[in-house]
């Protein structure tokens, strides 16, 4: 179990290295301050395989971070646990300070997601920020697929995603971000959204390295040579050494080329660790059934099975 000393400890959800680019807003916020409670949000999980089923031993939360019990709703996989991550306040808030850390040790299978999309609110001072950190053991397999990510108008968020994930295992790891809330008028109208993705290997040593920034008051997304007239970007991470990483890559790109409003960039990871996939689209529905395409090739390929239609 985590310690009280450490878990009441502001410096414990803030990421070390926050970006520059947040120092002009790193003000106070009135009524309900930075590391007050319930503006930390602490999630703490750890799996094991016990006899061929992978079971959620450990499930530490804080508010606003919250998950109930893990689901067995894959019936090509039974084995594999389905974890939701809930916020009871509906979303993230200026000042927020979020950590989740997981744990799959050896030969453990499972998928994370989210219950809804995650809406990053209005900000008047501050930002918010999240550190994922993810752990696998040798022979692991794990999905972390959330849904969508809607920053409001003047929201400020900064998102760091730490994996540390042996040579024998296998992460899949998505994200998709929308322009902001479209039906009301706000496209890119919010202040600034930096996510940064590292892999290495359970010594420290990089696997690969991406980070992705938009700062529509600085710079137009819409500009040439950033998004154009695309409006949705998701970015999905597979490291794993267990299939040939070209030859998948060459049948994920086949696969999409159908695909209609999309355009989709990959790159195979050095030493064929695995492959990053960019996608461009312009509706909300054709980005998600894209990356559900994929996941779906990725299951094939490394468990023959298929993906499974979640229910949310």
């Amino acid at each position: 179990m985590l310690k009280h000393s450490v878990v009441d400890s502001h410096d414990y959800y803030t990421p070390v290295n926050i970006p520059s680019e947040f120092s002009q807003y790193d003000l106070e916020v009135p009524v309900l301050n930075i590391g007050n409670a319930g503006k930390v949000g602490l999630l703490a999980l750890a799996l094991e395989n016990r006899e061929g089923k992978t079971t959620l031993v450990e499930n530490y939360h804080k508010v606003p971070l919250q998950v109930q019990k893990a689901l067995y709703i894959d019936e090509n996989m039974p084995h594999m646990p389905y974890i939701y991550i809930m916020s009871p306040s509906g979303g993230i808030l200026q000042g927020d300070r979020l950590r989740i850390d997981i744990h799959g040790y050896e030969d453990t299978t499972f998928h994370i997601t989210t219950q809804a999309a995650t809406k990053i609110y209005r900000m008047e001072k501050n930002y918010a920020t999240q550190v994922l950190n993810i752990t696998l053991d040798k022979g692991s397999y794990a999905e972390f697929l959330p849904d969508m990510i809607i920053p409001y108008r003047d929201s400020r968020f900064y998102q760091e995603v730490n994996l540390k994930i042996h040579e024998d295992a296998t992460c899949l790891y998505s994200e998709i971000l929308l322009p902001g809330r479209v039906t009301y008028g706000e496209s890119f109208l919010y202040g600034i959204f930096y996510s940064r993705f590292q892999a290495t290997d359970l010594s420290g040593n990089y696997r690969c390295l991406d980070n992705m920034v938009f700062s529509p008051k600085a710079s137009n997304p819409r500009s040439c040579g950033i998004l154009d007239n695309w409006e949705i970007v998701a970015n999905i991470y597979l490291l794993t050494r267990k299939v040939e990483s070209k030859m998948l890559n060459t049948e994920i790109e086949r696969a999409v080329q159908k695909a209609d409003n999309i355009y989709l960039a990959s790159t195979v990871l050095p030493h064929s660790d695995g492959i990053i996939i960019r996608i461009l689209g312009r509706k909300s529905n054709d980005v998600e059934l894209v990356c559900k395409q994929i996941w779906n090739i990725i299951r094939m390929k490394l468990h023959g099975k298929p993906a499974p239609d979640l229910r949310k």
